[in-house]
């Protein structure tokens, strides 16, 4: 069912919702308050936010608002009096007036102060003379106030758009000298830009407004707000790659975490375009707002999806340069459009919603487009974080999931298991958090089972060995870890089972981790090779694996091999379902002792290219250069540099603990 554009409006919700439902932007709303509540002399402190559609201005000068009724203080000596969000009749000093006149019309009730103030109102939109309207209207505002006892909060969305729009040259100077001089008249504006009037010295509102720019949500605050809208509690590496797709904006947040709520982030980002499709009313509208010029710019720049100059724009939208600068530049007044890099004569855009620009692409090819995809596809693997131990325990829970018929002798074995760890035990909630319980259950669970005439091969025998001995492995026990993976392995010796050549893949491939785990760098290149050998009929998910695991064991002391089996996983990527989480650490580590020059030409001279344009773009900049690429590929890039800086202080901190064997001489 498509979301109405409105439920996305905090002007349709009630006030007691918007003070329940506000969560971020508490800075900018204390600081805003605070500087009201100095509003007590001969002038007052008038105020601007700054900030893109949808970045929270509507909702924070809301916020104010209801602050202002609901704070003793406040509503004793304020009076918020709200414009509409687009006052598309205000082009002169006097109609500005006469919109807030207006406006108090619709929210004093009329018994309050004047029942006649409709027939005023009619009169003064006879007035043809602007002065003439401005005072009477003025007038009648500065009354109301007396009688009131408050200062007139002017809440006034899109200033910048209402000034673009003023046919009266000398009306912000009227305003100016209004705004300056009368006590009782206080001004909170936003804007979708900054613009002219307040930032050039010779323009009528020039250092009269304190400016609060809103900028993009940072992590922390996206977190809370998923929090508030979905009802879940996700980390900060869960949530970061939805605040780089909506470019930190509350609102498209808002959108995600709606209807992503209940679904994992793999999910999530797998069935975007499905999600997407469910809201398009909400993006449709987006661009059908815009007058059709502005549109087809607006459009060109969302295909180019990385910064552009605007003769790129220009020659996509099949424009003239200097009509597309005039389009483009309305649509920064919009707030629609940013600038960002390039220098001051050359300019490069991009659209602000970064979301629209994704959804777009996704819906202008009836399927998603490529870049797009493989960007999809590399943030779902790498902001998982699932490492091998993970993934395995999944595999274990979708293989031992109950069967219609129950094996007795499974039964047998499970009858009076400690209660603690029964559901580990069968696969359905394995406890990390209570380890040592949880090896009491099954190690009780493999007594039973033991002499049992249960299969070798049975999954509930392989999934007890495979949890004991990760749990070992959690608690240091190395050794006793090697030997549950060997045992597991030794019951899968000649069977040829439907889904035994996973099992083989997967428990070699937890032996070698652990090897790897404890610097037994041959021992886990041994373990390697075996599997490449001798499990061909494994999943290629598997093979390359293997590869990456052979590759990261050779790096300390025979780098040349390691190349060559980072480029056999490289060619085998783009043909797997889902990219390897092992996939970023052995190439991180691979970075770290080969360089990021020759990893970044072994990346380009592979078939993985293109999905892996975030890390050859952190690669890059690495290397001093300075690629264009889509904001979203660039922000996943900074996040990869900072995982390599990681990976540099664990590699120093093992050089420093264990002296690194000498390597294989060069050819």
């Amino acid at each position: 069912m498509t979301v109405a554009t409105r439920k996305f409006n905090p002007g349709f919700l009630t006030e007691d919702e918007l003070v329940a439902s506000f969560c971020v932007r508490i800075h900018e709303f204390e600081s805003i308050v605070e500087t009201l509540r100095g509003c007590t002399g001969n002038s007052n402190q008038h105020q601007i936010v700054i900030g893109p559609r949808g970045s929270g201005k509507t909702t924070l000068l809301l916020r104010v608002a209801a602050k202002i009724g609901r704070d003793t203080d406040l509503s004793s000596r304020l009076l918020p009096v709200r414009f509409a969000e687009e006052c598309y009749e205000v082009s002169t000093a006097g109609e500005f007036w006469l919109e807030c006149l207006s406006q108090i019309s619709n929210q004093a009730p009329s018994e309050e102060y004047s029942p006649d103030l409709p027939r005023t109102l009619a009169e003064f939109r006879t007035i043809q003379d602007d002065r003439t309207l401005a005072d009477r209207c003025l007038g009648a505002l500065l009354d109301y106030a007396d009688h009131q006892g408050k200062r007139l909060v002017l809440l006034v969305e899109n200033l910048n758009m209402m000034f673009r729009d003023m046919a009266d040259p000398d009306a912000g100077w009227r305003l100016r000298h209004t705004l300056q001089t009368e006590s009782r008249i206080v001004l909170l504006a936003s804007a979708t830009s900054r613009f002219e009037e307040i930032d050039s010295p010779d323009s009528a509102l020039y250092e009269l407004l304190r400016v609060h720019t809103l900028a993009p949500l940072a992590t922390d605050e996206c977190v809370v707000l998923w929090e508030a809208e979905s009802g879940e509690s996700p980390s900060r590496d869960e949530v970061r790659p939805l605040e780089i797709l909506t470019g930190g904006s509350p609102r498209l947040l808002t959108i995600v975490a709606r209807m992503g709520a209940g679904r994992s982030l793999g999910d999530l980002l797998d069935h975007l375009l499905d999600l997407i499709d469910d809201h398009t009313e909400y993006f449709k509208s987006h661009i059908e707002a815009l007058p059709a010029q502005e549109r087809r710019v607006y459009l060109a720049l969302a295909e180019l999806w990385e910064p552009a100059t605007t003769k790129e724009v220009a020659g996509r939208a099949r424009l003239d340069t200097n009509k597309c600068s005039a389009q483009l530049k309305r649509l920064s007044d919009r707030g629609a459009v940013r600038v960002v890099g390039g220098s001051a004569r050359r300019k490069q855009f991009y659209l602000t919603e970064r979301l629209f620009n994704i959804y777009y692409l996704l819906r202008r090819r009836r399927g998603p487009d490529r870049p797009v995809r493989a960007l999809l596809r590399f943030m779902s693997s790498y902001y998982s974080g699932f490492e091998l131990a993970e993934t395995t325990l999944e595999f274990v829970k979708t293989t031992t999931k109950p069967r219609r018929e129950v094996n007795p002798l499974r039964a047998a074995a499970m009858e009076q298991l400690p209660g603690v760890a029964l559901a580990d035990v069968e696969g359905t909630g394995y406890r990390w958090d209570r380890p040592r319980e949880a090896l009491v259950a099954l190690d009780e669970a493999m007594r039973r089972f033991e002499n049992s005439n249960l299969s070798e091969a049975d999954d509930f025998v392989l999934a007890t060995f495979t949890k004991r001995g990760l749990l070992l492995w959690k608690l240091g026990h190395e050794d006793a870890a090697r030997a549950a993976f060997s045992d597991a392995l030794k019951r899968l010796v000649g069977e040829q089972a439907d889904g035994t050549a996973d099992w083989r893949a997967r428990l070699r491939l937890l032996r070698g981790h652990l090897e790897l785990d404890c610097q037994e760098y041959g021992s886990a290149r041994e373990i390697a090779s075996e599997l490449l050998a001798h499990d061909r009929e494994s999943a290629p998910d598997y093979r390359c694996l293997a590869f990456l695991l052979r590759a990261r064991s050779a790096l300390l002391d025979a780098p040349r091999s390691a190349e060559s089996d980072l480029a056999a996983a490289l060619d085998m990527l783009p043909a797997l379902d889902s990219l390897p989480s092992e996939t970023f650490g052995a190439l991180a580590e691979a970075t770290v002792e080969l360089g990021a020059a020759r990893i970044l030409e072994l990346i380009d001279g592979s078939a993985s290219a293109e999905l892996l344009l975030p890390l050859t773009t952190a690669l890059e900049l690495e290397l001093g250069r300075a690629p264009r690429v889509a904001r979203e590929v660039e922000e996943v890039a900074k996040d990869i540099r900072l995982s390599l800086a990681k990976t540099r202080r664990e590699r120093d901190a093992i050089d420093g603990e264990n002296p690194r064997p000498e390597r294989e001489e060069s050819p």
